[in-house]
């Protein structure tokens, strides 16, 4: 799956937009003050109220240089492991770190797609993950699944936290009060809207999230 559209919400989403462009090197959309783009995929920022949400980013570098140039612009997250984290499942290392609206931000480094130094003009792919909080997450991967073409992928713990879609691209559903790992900020209901190459069209009732096809 390719993500090339996601949408969300900010307090101040022309300052966030700032911040990508400025602080993190995205490209700014010529003519938008609240949108970017992360390789494939075109990132907006709506004006409304917001708890933390998840977002990761894959990025073509070796891990520590990803570490290297993220510790000189942002306060980096510590994990298990350090500043960056091993996750075999995934083939990959991960950082960390929280944007100005409080969501944690993921860069994520698979194996063998490193081309040398980051350099976030060339290096970023793209959206690789979207969080999505819901209050039972069994019936809401059970919705996304049947409505468009995605599968569940991976699943941890008890059920509380659900990878739907690839090892390109994917879904995090998360039990709402949920850490984002690796902080304490607990996964939240908020809105994301997210435009993809998965046949079909997902609009939950009761809650702010949609999903369909990339026009």
């Amino acid at each position: 799956m390719h993500v090339h559209r996601v949408a969300i919400a900010a307090t101040d989403p022309i300052s966030l937009c700032d911040f990508y462009v400025e602080t993190l090197g995205f490209a700014p959309v010529p003519g938008a003050q609240r949108s970017v783009t992360a390789g494939e995929t075109t990132l907006w920022f709506e004006l409304g109220d917001t708890d933390a949400d998840h977002l990761a980013f894959t990025v073509d570098a070796d891990v520590d240089s990803v570490v290297e140039w993220l510790d000189e612009r942002v306060d980096i997250l510590d994990t298990d492991e350090g500043p960056s984290i091993r996750f075999d499942f995934m083939e990959a290392d991960s950082v960390y770190f929280e944007d100005p609206e409080g969501n944690v931000v993921e860069y994520v480094c698979y194996d063998g797609q490193s081309s040398g130094e980051f350099d976030p003009e060339t290096d970023i792919v793209g959206v690789t993950e979207v969080g999505m909080a819901v209050p039972d997450v069994a019936s809401f991967v059970a919705d996304l699944t049947a409505a468009i073409d995605v599968e569940v992928w991976s699943e941890f713990g008890d059920g509380d936290i659900v990878f739907v879609g690839d090892q390109t691209a994917r879904f995090v559903v998360a039990a709402v009060g949920r850490p984002w790992y690796p902080t304490d900020r607990a996964a939240a209901v908020d809105p994301v809207s997210v435009q993809c190459d998965a046949d079909g069209t997902f609009d939950p009732e009761g809650l702010p999230y949609r999903v369909n096809v990339h026009p």
